[in-house]
C-alpha cells in the first residue's frame, strides 16, 4: 500500500495563506486527501462537488477531506467558494508531492479524446472549466489515511483527466479508517 508518513512534515498554505503540517491533519481522524488535476478544471469541480453531498457522513464519522492543488492561494479560494466545499484547501506550486504520491504526468492523458465525452457530458450539466492552474499534464488522484497517519486505506489513481475517485468510495473508506483505527486508541 502507498506510504504517506514521508510527508508528515510537509507544509502547505491554504486558500487563506495559513500554513498546515500534514501531521496536523491527521491527527485527529483518517484524511482523504484529494490531489486535484487543476484548480479549474470541469473535473476538479465535479470531484468537490461530489464529495460535498457526503459531506456530514464524513464529518460524523471524525475524518475530513482535504483539496490539494497546483496554484497560488487565490486560485484555491475561487476553487473553494466556486465549488461551495467545506473542506480544507491546500495549495502548492511545485509537483513534488504529486510526484512522491507517483500520480502521473501524462499528455495524452489529458487533452487525448478519451476525455472529450465525459467533459461534453458535463458541459451540458453546467460544470464549465473556468481557469488553468499548475501544469495542464498533470493527472490526480485520492489517498484516505488513518488517523496518525498510519497507513493509506484506499488509494485512487487518475489516468486520464476525467478520471477522478468516486465520492461514495471515498465516504466509505473514510468511515472504514475511522472504524479500524479509532483516534486515541493505540494499536
Amino acid at each position: 500500500m502507498t506510504r504517506i508518513d514521508i510527508m508528515a512534515n510537509e507544509r502547505l498554505l491554504d486558500d487563506r495563506h495559513h500554513l498546515h503540517e500534514f501531521q496536523e491533519l491527521w491527527a485527529d481522524g483518517p484524511v482523504a486527501f484529494v490531489f486535484l488535476r487543476q484548480f479549474g478544471s470541469s473535473f476538479a469541480v465535479r470531484q468537490a462537488q461530489s464529495l460535498n453531498r457526503h459531506h456530514d457522513e464524513i464529518i460524523a464519522a471524525g475524518a475530513q477531506v482535504v483539496f490539494i492543488g497546483l496554484g497560488t492561494s487565490i486560485q484555491g479560494f475561487t476553487f473553494r467558494k466556486r465549488t461551495q466545499t467545506r473542506s480544507l484547501v491546500l495549495t502548492t506550486h511545485d509537483q513534488t508531492l504529486y510526484r512522491t504520491m507517483g500520480l502521473w504526468r501524462y499528455r495524452a492523458g489529458t487533452i487525448g479524446p478519451s476525455n472529450l465525452g465525459a467533459w461534453l457530458k458535463l458541459m451540458r450539466e453546467g460544470v464549465y472549466p473556468y481557469q488553468r492552474t499548475g501544469d495542464p499534464y498533470q493527472l490526480g488522484g485520492v489517498f484516505v489515511t488513518t488517523a496518525g497517519g498510519r497507513e493509506v486505506t484506499w488509494d485512487f489513481r487518475a489516468h486520464k483527466a476525467s478520471d477522478i475517485g468516486p465520492a461514495e468510495e471515498i465516504a466509505d473508506a473514510l468511515v472504514q479508517a475511522a472504524l479500524r483505527h479509532p483516534v486515541g486508541v493505540i494499536t
